[in-house]
């Protein structure tokens, strides 16, 4: 049966329940992280109860982080259960969205300094809300037409656009969106991850003149007069993409010698790379297997270290010298041992819900389909229903550099 957000968000009965005002604290999923937690006392209490005109009888503050996004989790108690829907109602009045205010019995629980898709996750990795098996998200986005980029100067790019109005933009915007874009070719075309499932589609602003299918999990979408922004050619982007908890995506492709082929961005062939994917997979004798032992081999703080500047693209033979990077990076070594291996893999790319854009990576498993893996988290962070895919690529060309913010809305879950 599907359900509104709405719903719920505000339904009454909680699945999971609050023994304790930071029960909920105590098993943290991967990804989830309490930096300070502290339960105030009864004049701080009595104070918050007085202007909130509900007498309280426990409040707690959480600062924590969420997949990377910062927020607080207020959690107040109020004294009867005649008192908690006027807590409720006194908390939900100040905000403007129902996720940022759940009532569960006595309690109430209020999202803080963070927006409205970090509240949703939050309620479900801390079993406030039941979290949903599938997910169809809406997507309305401003991306720009590539052929050739400056990988290390995508995530800078990205953030001056977000930076500025582009009704009135900022001189000195202007000149860094100028000299960042020399580093780019601009095109005419975009390359998308195809949606085999049935009603998907895929619009755009303006309409493109023709699509060429690359196969049967690609589409590149060919554009004329490109509207332009800060002198950067772009297309709207207008989709809905269902999103389930296992991360798989049907398709009747076969294994290719492609999906194993080194390229530019994957040094598959080169003998030290060889040699290390043969040390890591060693005594692995399926494909999964060998997908397990390169996520353990990836995660975080073992051999590459999550630091450097954020969005960086150094080039697996960098980034294995260095031993560090982020998720572009984390991806392209995960293709590239893998492929190495004989697991035929490649890149995606789209949005992490309630975080920000993201790289990660999918395997073939032949009968079955295209498995997301999240080699940033070394694959302890589930690909499910908070992966967002809409780009793939198959020679580790991933142009994806947004002239806006993306709107991503929650349709519908079940």
């Amino acid at each position: 049966m599907k359900t509104s957000l709405t719903i719920i968000v505000l339904s009454a009965v909680a699945e999971a329940c609050m023994a304790a005002t930071d029960s909920c604290f105590e098993r943290l999923p991967f990804g989830c992280e309490v930096v300070q937690s502290d339960v105030l006392s009864g004049e701080q209490r009595d104070a918050i109860g007085q202007r909130l005109g509900v007498p309280l009888k426990t409040v707690s503050n959480t600062q924590m982080v969420l997949q990377g996004a910062a927020l607080r989790v207020n959690i107040m108690e109020a004294n009867t259960d005649e008192d908690a829907p006027k807590l409720h109602a006194a908390i939900f009045r100040t905000k403007n969205h129902p996720a940022f205010c759940l009532q569960r019995g006595r309690k109430v629980v209020e999202f803080c300094r963070c927006d409205a898709a970090t509240a949703i996750k939050a309620a479900y990795e801390l079993g406030f809300v039941r979290k949903p098996s599938r997910v169809l998200y809406r997507i309305t986005a401003q991306i720009a037409t590539i052929r050739t980029a400056d990988y290390m100067a995508f995530n800078e790019l990205c953030r001056a656009f977000f930076s500025t109005d582009a009704n009135r933009p900022n001189p000195k915007i202007v000149a860094r969106v100028a000299e960042l874009s020399k580093g780019f070719t601009f095109g005419d075309s975009l390359a998308l991850r195809a949606r085999q499932q049935a009603g998907i589609v895929l619009r755009f602003t303006p309409a493109p003149v023709r699509t060429e299918p690359r196969g049967s999990d690609r589409v590149v979408y060919v554009f004329d007069q490109t509207p332009k922004t800060l002198g950067v050619p772009h297309v709207t982007l207008h989709t809905e993409i269902p999103c389930d908890h296992t991360g798989l995506t049907p398709t009747d492709r076969a294994p290719s010698a492609s999906l194993l082929a080194s390229t530019p961005y994957w040094p598959v062939g080169d003998p030290e790379v060889a040699a290390l994917a043969g040390d890591i997979t060693a005594g692995r004798q399926t494909p999964e297997a060998k997908v397990r032992a390169i996520l353990e081999w990836l995660k975080p703080g073992r051999n590459i270290k999550s630091s450097g500047p954020t969005g960086s693209r150094w080039g697996v033979k960098k980034v294995l010298r260095q031993k560090f990077g982020h998720c572009w990076d984390a991806s392209d070594c995960f293709v590239t041992l893998a492929r190495a291996a004989g697991v035929p893999a490649r890149q995606v790319g789209g949005w992490l819900f309630g975080t920000s854009g993201h790289i990660w990576a999918e395997v073939l498993v032949v009968g079955k389909g295209w498995q997301q893996v999240d080699p940033t988290g070394g694959g302890r962070l589930d690909c499910g229903i908070y992966h967002i895919p809409y780009f793939a690529s198959e020679d580790g060309e991933m142009p994806i550099l947004y002239v806006s913010l993306p709107r991503v809305e929650i349709v519908e879950t079940q």
